[in-house]
């Protein structure tokens, strides 16, 4: 009987602790909610008040748009870690994609343009910050429509300025790195730029953070609160050595290049089975 009672007991302190656990972790993921909702009131107010109508040539807006995903970054209480150089000059990044949080975890680090497609112009209130932060869209399928991107990219990258681009022009499981398009990587071309790869990779215990992907039928709600309810999520940005075009016969050998760098360090990392 004694022993018996001691199970009850022990049982009841199990689920004393369980419990205590999921009401932390609600309470955080309310904080965190918070404190979006906040960021967002904020980011519409100073983008209103500062930011031109042409944020694609304008340096504030590069500034704002650090600050925003740097903030971000720390609400969802995501932390990073940088391996080597980022190149100074203008630089057209390459990077695979595994995540929505890929835009927060590079622009919080980097005075960079993104491409994006253009449904998210669309979106209410984000896709009005992403065009005032400097955002160039794309729309997919239209050949005439990403030759107006290619220039659009080009004339960025010759006012100064960084863009990055996933060339994938989608998201996968962290696992693998998709086929590259290389119709994007001729702005590098045509502004004389050089190409940086840039490998992203979520890594834990059972090879890549199980909240990272955002693949299938995971809505982004769901994807954003499973960030939020954890703490254990580092992102890693794996600066590698640039790519000068001119060395290239054309942009197919340069983006080949370029994939296969990113691949040798996402592909080589451990994964459960």
């Amino acid at each position: 009987m004694r022993c018996a009672h001691q199970g009850r007991e022990g049982h009841r302190f199990v689920d004393a602790i369980y419990l205590r656990i999921r009401l932390i972790k609600k309470s955080k993921v309310i904080w965190r909610c918070v404190q979006l909702l906040l960021h967002l009131i904020a980011g519409i107010i100073l983008a209103a008040l500062f930011l031109r109508r042409n944020p694609a040539n304008h340096s504030t807006s590069a500034g704002f748009s650090l600050w925003w995903h740097t903030r971000l970054r720390k609400i969802f209480g995501v932390q990073h870690e940088q391996f080597g150089d980022i190149n100074r000059t203008p630089t057209l990044f390459v990077a695979n994609h595994i995540s929505w949080f890929d835009i927060p975890a590079t622009g919080s680090i980097l005075l960079i343009h993104f491409l994006a497609k253009d449904e998210i112009a669309s979106w209410p209130v984000i896709g009005w910050l992403a065009h005032k932060t400097g955002t160039l869209f794309i729309q997919r399928g239209n050949r005439d429509a990403t030759r107006q991107s290619i220039e659009n990219i080009a004339q960025v990258l010759k006012n100064g300025r960084h863009v990055l681009v996933f060339p994938e022009g989608t998201t996968n499981d962290g696992t693998k790195v998709g086929h590259f398009h290389s119709r994007l990587l001729q702005a590098a071309f045509d502004a004389q730029v050089v190409v940086q790869p840039l490998a992203i990779t979520y890594p834990h215990a059972d090879g890549i953070h199980p909240h990272a992907p955002y693949v299938g039928h995971v809505r982004l709600i769901d994807s954003a609160l499973g960030f939020m309810a954890s703490d254990d999520v580092t992102v890693c940005l794996h600066f590698l050595p640039v790519l000068e075009p001119k060395n290239f016969a054309n942009r197919d050998a340069l983006t080949a290049e370029a994939r296969q760098m990113i691949a040798a360090v996402v592909e080589t990392l451990p994964v459960s089975e």
